[in-house]
């Protein structure tokens, strides 16, 4: 538990603590908590201690249950402070608007979407085909001459993607589709040097249009969630899992984060060739 979190939870009762999830989420001005336990009360006093402990916050909700469904949405229920779910989130030198409640967004995943625009180079043609709000691709964009491409279904999310190209002053550097990511193979002309799948629990489904997509030497990042004990086996399983794709020149396997007991967040960086 966070020194910030055995903060807030200071004189609540233990079993009460022990019913408050090891971390805290702050988006923007807005914060989400996890419980496994505890009355709406004990709850409600949690969020109003968060309002105090934590001076930039104003807004504290509850996240019920895991993230969800196409979108990977929360269902989130307010427990003190402002209501409002909309925010302006900064991260990497970057400013992007989220809607916690209607758009997916994890702050957890700064520093590997810092990693992955540090990885391309000035010139490349990369595809993102799950933006979201645009986290990924405008990090890139600010960091590099790169032309990069979003695509995203969620239509509040694609919204807000606009929004925040023009906000970070890319909007002439990133083209921003919204579609369903199979459909790319059919509507985008070339091929692309990197493509950018993050939606680990859904990516195994569009292996095949990113294939399609990508460059000769290009490169796939493949996220997954994996059960696993510990990395190695995280590996290992995802491993066999792309044991039959084809034209493989190289393959390597990062750890991104936990995600929960014995869930792991992995990405495999995928070399093709295409002949």
């Amino acid at each position: 538990m966070t020194r910030l979190l055995r903060k807030v939870v200071e004189g609540i009762g233990q079993s009460e603590a022990n019913g408050v999830h090891t971390g805290i989420d702050v988006i923007g001005d807005l914060a989400i908590v996890k419980f496994s336990h505890g009355s709406i009360q004990v709850r409600e006093r949690v969020g109003e201690k968060i309002l105090r402990e934590m001076g930039n916050v104003k807004g504290v909700f509850e996240q019920e249950g895991g993230i969800e469904g196409e979108y990977r949405l929360r269902k989130l229920r307010h427990l003190a402070g402002e209501r409002r779910t909309t925010t302006l989130h900064k991260e990497n030198g970057c400013r992007f608007l989220v809607d916690i409640a209607k758009v997916y967004y994890s702050p957890r995943l700064s520093t590997e979407r810092l990693t992955i625009a540090m990885m391309v180079r000035d010139g490349e043609r990369v595809l993102n085909m799950f933006a979201g709000v645009g986290p990924f691709s405008i990090t890139i964009v600010c960091r590099r001459r790169a032309s990069v491409t979003s695509c995203e279904s969620n239509k509040e999310a694609y919204r807000l993607h606009l929004e925040n190209n023009m906000m970070n002053k890319v909007a002439g550097r990133i083209t921003t589709i919204n579609a369903d990511a199979a459909a790319l193979p059919d509507r985008l002309e070339g091929k692309f040097d990197r493509i950018l799948m993050p939606h680990p629990s859904r990516a195994d489904r569009y292996l095949g249009a990113a294939r399609r997509l990508v460059a000769d030497g290009g490169v796939i990042h493949y996220y997954r969630h994996i059960s696993a004990e510990d990395f190695d086996q995280a590996k290992s399983a995802i491993l066999h899992e792309l044991r039959e794709v084809q034209g493989l020149r190289s393959i390597e396997v990062r750890k991104v984060r936990e995600v929960g007991p014995r869930w792991l967040e992995v990405v495999a960086d995928l070399q093709l060739s295409r002949n």
